[in-house]
């Protein structure tokens, strides 16, 4: 014993030495190493180049949030983001709720209390949920303003007037700190953190844009001291079309392409030559007259035919009159280069498509395009598609649980003039996911857990029934069912220790349960062996 606590002591020396030792080195060291580094050779990396190049430029706020507003009026990018919502967010069959606020196990009274005096929230942003977190998926981020009352606490909640675009959120080393919407030129309103909750989607591409004052990034960089930080605006990015940019205008280009080649082919254009030779002027112009009066009466008779959709029922006869070779016409006919937009390619048109849809992260065959299913997916296979859209519905619910507790923050300061931590807090947001992707792929992957897990017992009961050595079971646990190998002793130890099952003193096959077993060379009460 006194062994291990010399050991211990020795051990705990040695380090302490080794920290005083690090310590004296760094209090001997400059203030900053790094001033006495020449920056003369070193390769510049300026935020300019980060810009953007010809092809995709720095673009103005402005310019950005216009592109991606008119992408969302399509209708393919309209119904991608729908169903990434839908994915996210799922909603009861019934009532179409979709967030429930809920307590913990180890909630006190108090705050239970406090947590169903909470349910008119979960109300409030179930009916604001949806559009939300579109309007995040399109833009990376969604607004909404509070309407609070000290000693009351939130009583109006709205996300529609505060359009993404027209809010500049300002913030300070990472935390919004303030808002100004801009209603027009000359009509701006300030908000402080208090009365806007955003809907703030993670920033992964780093979007081309013009940037904030350099200097003012400079001295937030620099600032050792809180007081001298400066609010900047936030930089536009999160959306889920900052990368399908150049995808969609390829696809509306091949979309182009292919319906002016189908409409150029549709044109059907026909020469007639008439021989007006030995005919008096007046000969001429009734000749003409009458051919240009069938021609229209065709067209006319098309024109009807196509607005009312209906039939011919009888046949046309046009009679020309000819005598002496006179009067004989030339007709050639001359038709779309296109040959009716035969020779259009659809294949192109489905590519785009096709990319523009993986960028998105979502299949194809899932937005109405089921023809584009795989026979390898068997059935079940539209569920499987969904599966890479799990992550992307793992983004939205953890940006709008942020802004379920920001909106539960601002209604208990208003109130109680407090409000939790989030580590502290003591209710759970969940969200009814029977449709979607993230539940999905979480209910495999605990399948797949429960199976593997039930599988693993199996073996372990068959080496506990063959009597292996304790550090067989380890190595081969280890090394042949790849199981950790501290998890691979402990459960070795755990098979070692097991206790032999009890013996089964069923009767079996009818007998009672209660009656003990016969043993050799037992009798009956009828005295029989």
């Amino acid at each position: 014993m006194a062994d291990v606590k010399k050991a211990k002591k020795g051990l705990w020396g040695s380090l302490a030495s080794t920290t005083q030792l690090l310590l004296g080195e760094v209090s001997k060291a400059p203030e900053n190493r790094m001033e006495g580094i020449s920056t003369f050779d070193a390769d510049y990396v300026g935020i300019e180049m980060l810009l953007g190049a010809s092809d995709r430029p720095a673009r103005s706020r402005s310019a950005i949030y216009q592109k991606w507003h008119y992408m969302i009026q399509d209708g393919l990018i309209s119904t991608i983001l729908r169903l990434h919502v839908q994915m996210a967010l799922g909603g009861h069959e019934t009532t179409g709720e979709t967030i429930f606020i809920e307590a913990k196990p180890n909630a006190s009274a108090a705050d239970r209390k406090a947590i169903d005096e909470l349910q008119f929230i979960a109300k409030i942003l179930n009916k604001h949920a949806h559009g939300m977190c579109f309007n995040a998926c399109a833009f990376g981020d969604s607004y909404a303003r509070l309407y609070t009352k000290k000693g009351e606490g939130m009583f109006a909640f709205d996300s529609e007037q505060p359009f993404a675009p027209l809010v500049q959120p300002y913030v300070e080393l990472g935390q919004t700190v303030g808002y100004i919407v801009s209603l027009g030129s000359k009509l701006q309103s300030r908000f402080n953190h208090l009365d806007m909750v955003r809907m703030r989607m993670p920033r992964m591409v780093n979007l081309p844009q013009m940037r904030a004052i350099e200097n003012a990034q400079k001295i937030n960089l620099e600032a050792t001291d809180l007081r001298d930080m400066r609010p900047l605006p936030d930089l536009v990015g999160g959306s889920f079309l900052e990368a399908a940019e150049v995808d969609y205008d390829n696809l509306i280009s091949a979309l182009r392409g292919m319906i002016g080649q189908r409409i150029s082919g549709s044109i059907d254009e026909t020469m007639i030559g008439a021989n007006l030779s030995d005919m008096t002027a007046a000969q001429q112009k009734l000749f003409m007259d009458s051919l240009e009066k069938m021609l229209k009466s065709m067209k006319t008779r098309a024109e009807e035919a196509v607005r009312t959709g209906t039939y011919a029922t009888s046949r046309n006869f046009h009679v020309m009159p000819t005598f002496n070779e006179k009067q004989l016409t030339q007709i050639s006919s001359f038709q779309g280069g296109s040959n009716s937009g035969a020779g259009a390619n659809i294949e192109d048109v489905m590519f785009c498509a096709r990319k523009l849809a993986g960028t998105l992260g979502i299949d194809l065959s899932m937005v109405g395009f089921a023809d584009q299913m795989t026979g390898g997916l068997g059935e079940g296979g539209f569920n499987r598609t969904s599966s890479q859209a799990a992550e992307r519905s793992r983004i939205i619910r953890s940006s709008f649980m942020q802004t379920v507790n920001d909106t539960i923050d601002r209604h208990m300061l208003a109130k109680h003039g407090r409000c939790w931590a989030d580590d502290e807090r003591p209710y759970d947001v969940n969200f009814f996911g029977s449709i979607a992707a993230l539940e999905a792929e979480k209910q495999a992957s605990r399948e797949r857990a429960i199976s593997g897990g039930v599988m693993l017992l199996q073996g372990m009961d068959l080496m506990r029934t063959m009597g292996l050595p304790e550090s067989m079971m380890e190595q081969f646990m280890a090394t042949m069912m790849e199981v950790d190998t501290d998890k691979a002793k402990i459960f070795a130890k755990g098979i070692k220790e097991a206790k032999p099952p009890a013996p089964d003193m069923g009767g079996g096959f009818g007998g009672d349960d209660n009656e003990p077993p016969l043993l050799p060379n037992s009798t009956t009460e009828q005295g029989e062996e």
